[in-house]
């Protein structure tokens, strides 16, 4: 693979762009490949900066006008992409792949006020099915094999920064597995398992500063996936199943954490 196309690909999986096999070979070369995985660090390092340091202002209208009249169709559109994703993608090709705070931002923008870019729920909810057919496909779906809560949430409360939520679920054919530790918008996470007959079920938590909310439903590629918060925690499942077994399962995660 040429350097350009390598330093792409490594952006478009860091910012959880890539489709799911790919995701899932560059994992694989990650686990082995020590310069590629410090790449990888390097740039969600420099994501979670951007992110939690830089000012963010509104663009002004005529800006606005300029982009969108940039990627309105014309009488005779090409099916290419626009003119704003082909100047930041020149722009990405011959700089460093690491590149300063203010041309990130200021590419990062355009992109995004040009639509051309998965938002950010769009982005972790890629992140959060791959985890889970990674761990369904490979030999990591626990770290601490158990159906005892007491014996996984101490374990998982040591491994992290933080106390999750660790419940059974009371359901016919329902079966707690364990739990692990897994990475998932940049930060480490709880991962608990459950079986629901031949169905993998994750169940993802961590710390959040956002008011309860209700769950959100949706699917992708087959699988069904829920976000909520919910007692200072982000909650995100995902599982195969059918989607009214799936409503069952989280309804019956918010009742076992509201109790507890």
């Amino acid at each position: 693979m040429k350097p350009h196309d390598e330093n792409q690909q490594i952006n478009a999986f860091v910012d959880a762009e890539l489709d799911l096999g790919s995701q899932l070979e560059m994992e694989a070369r990650i686990e082995v490949d020590a310069s590629l995985r410090e790449q990888v660090e390097g740039l969600r390092q420099l994501r979670t900066a951007i992110r939690e340091g830089a000012d963010y202002h509104a663009a002004p209208a005529a800006l606005r006008m300029r982009l969108g009249n940039l990627t309105a169709p014309g009488p005779a559109a090409p099916s290419h992409p626009s003119a704003v994703a082909a100047a930041v993608q020149r722009w990405f090709g011959w700089r460093p792949l690491v590149a300063s705070f203010g041309f990130v931002a200021v590419a990062a923008l355009a992109v995004n006020l040009a639509g051309l870019r998965l938002s950010p729920d769009d982005r972790l909810q890629d992140e959060v099915v791959a985890s889970h057919v990674r761990s369904t496909l490979g030999q990591h779906l626990v770290d601490v094999a158990s159906s005892d809560h007491h014996t996984v949430k101490p374990w998982l409360s040591a491994k992290l920064d933080f106390s999750p939520p660790v419940n059974e679920l009371h359901l016919p054919d329902c079966v707690f597995v364990g739990g692990r530790v897994d990475y998932l918008d940049g930060r480490p996470v709880a991962a608990l398992v459950y079986r629901k007959g031949e169905h993998i079920v994750n169940a993802f938590v961590w710390p959040t500063t956002d008011k309860d909310s209700n769950a959100d439903f949706s699917s992708q590629r087959g699988f069904q996936t829920a976000q909520w918060s919910q007692g200072a925690m982000t909650h995100w499942v995902v599982s195969d199943v059918n989607r009214e077994e799936f409503k069952t399962i989280v309804r019956a995660v918010q009742v076992a954490d509201s109790e507890r």
